[in-house]
């Protein structure tokens, strides 16, 4: 890693052409599209450079946007950054159509290179950590800024706003909570690939999927956000899980489904069924880079009085 191509892409990052407004302020869509490629980097899903506009991508930064709602009061234009990134002023990626060939506008931009020098920065964990940073303060407000350090792991920046946020202690944690809350969220479903761990079921487009994640550790009991303790359920999975129909036992390097089949009656004109799962391994996709760890499930366990 060369330290003055570095230094020169966190002077560029820092200098990114954003529509500004008076009531607005800068608009965050540039910065939050490369919070979220920073992040995919970071968790191993962009390994040569190349950047797909998929659900991994549209999650995340859907995420991320939550983040500014209350400032933008509207739902984001998403391949609008994902396209202008590549554009002469700013110039971070070339921009191709899904099937590689240049492309010209945003409704045909689905596949982005990464410049070269920039992407070899990012693959340094100090570098992506200094680019957050550079991000964060320079186009975000005081209280957008706790949710993002929040979410990204990094100290609040000592300005007078934010230690004016400090003194209204219930506001403050409770912008840390929602960033936090959004990391989680991010984390779970993209390392568990967007996969029903109970079913294996998967189904997403390029902008939505239909797993939660979901707690296994109670998050209002334990505030516990590390994403081990989360998994990618289907939405009947999660409501099952959460009412202490099924749990997980570790048995050797798996974790077994255990139904309390004793709990529950259940019909399905297609055999559909909770207590067929009993016995069966959880399930974890090929891509998936994320596994619960086994003490979260023994605390689920206890908690609805489960007998293994």
């Amino acid at each position: 890693m060369d330290r003055n191509t570095c230094s020169y892409w966190l002077g560029k990052l820092g200098n990114l052409h954003v529509a500004r407004t008076s009531k607005r302020g800068p608009a965050p869509h540039k910065p939050l599209m490369l919070l979220t490629v920073i992040d995919l980097v970071d968790s191993g899903n962009i390994v040569d450079g190349w950047v797909p506009y998929d659900v991994r991508l549209v999650s995340r930064f859907r995420d991320y946007w939550e983040l500014v709602l209350e400032r933008q009061r509207n739902q984001p234009d998403i391949p609008m950054p994902f396209h202008a990134l590549g554009s002469d002023r700013d110039r971070v990626w070339s921009r191709f159509t899904s099937d590689g060939q240049p492309s010209s506008a945003k409704a045909t931009t689905r596949l982005c290179n990464l410049d070269p020098n920039l992407f070899a920065c990012l693959l340094d964990a100090g570098f992506r950590r200094q680019a957050r940073k550079t991000l964060v303060t320079i186009y975000f407000t005081p209280r957008e800024q706790v949710m993002l350090c929040a979410r990204l792991g990094l100290p609040v920046p000592r300005t007078a706003e934010i230690r004016a946020l400090r003194e209204q202690a219930v506001e403050f944690k409770a912008r840390q909570k929602k960033g936090r809350d959004s990391r989680f969220k991010s984390d779970v479903l993209g390392g568990y690939y967007f996969t029903c761990a109970l079913t294996g079921y998967r189904l997403d487009t390029d902008a939505s999927y239909i797993v939660q994640a979901a707690h296994i550790q109670q998050h209002a009991v334990s505030g516990n956000d590390d994403p081990r303790n989360g998994l990618a359920l289907t939405p009947d999975a999660h409501w099952m899980f959460d009412q202490g129909l099924w749990t997980a036992v570790p048995r050797g390097d798996d974790l077994l489904v255990h139904v309390a089949v004793g709990r529950l009656s259940e019909s399905s004109p297609h055999g559909r069924s909770l207590a067929a799962q009993d016995g069966r391994p959880l399930y974890f996709h090929e891509h998936a880079r994320l596994r619960p760890a086994a003490e979260y499930f023994a605390w689920h366990s206890r908690k609805h009085r489960i007998e293994i």
